[in-house]
């Protein structure tokens, strides 16, 4: 093999190895970024919008289509504390980020709906899902294979 060849495969290995590590690592660090944060998420409609708090430690999250009830839970553990029972009485909101993986669970009337973001990717202050599947009380589950995605907003 020529000096040519084998150092453009060696280029070749090293960005095959660099994109596979940061593919792996974005697609496993939503556990890691989302605590203490606040991310608005776009409907896949494009029409609506909600923000989620979550909480800096625990498994607790505020959703709410209120940016500013959203932004003011993120202030302080008391303040999160006070709008999350206040929410409770429309149902507890909780989650898991697992892997590349984001569930978001509502238990209401001791019924459970739940929404399983796949394949999330975080890249900075964004978070991208290539699906999601879900399952509502009441109303049954689906897969939507529509793209949906996070922005962190504080």
């Amino acid at each position: 093999m020529r000096k040519g060849t084998k150092i453009v495969i060696s280029i070749i290995v090293a960005l095959l190895v660099i994109v596979g590590g940061f593919y792996i690592y974005a697609s496993h660090a939503a556990a890691g970024h989302i605590p203490g944060h606040v991310y608005e998420y776009t409907s896949v409609s494009g029409n609506q919008k909600a923000y989620m708090t979550f909480a800096q430690s625990g498994d607790e999250v505020i959703v709410t289509p209120d940016k500013n009830k959203a932004l003011q839970a993120s202030n302080s553990t008391a303040d999160f504390e006070k709008v999350y029972k206040a929410q409770a009485k429309e149902g507890k909101w909780n989650y898991k980020a697992d892997g590349s993986k984001l569930t978001i669970s509502k238990t209401q009337n001791k019924q459970v709906s739940l929404w399983q973001y796949n394949n999330v990717l975080v890249l900075g202050k964004k978070m991208h899902s290539s699906s999601f599947t879900y399952q509502i009380a009441n109303a049954g589950q689906g897969l939507d294979k529509k793209a949906t995605n996070f922005e962190q907003i504080k």
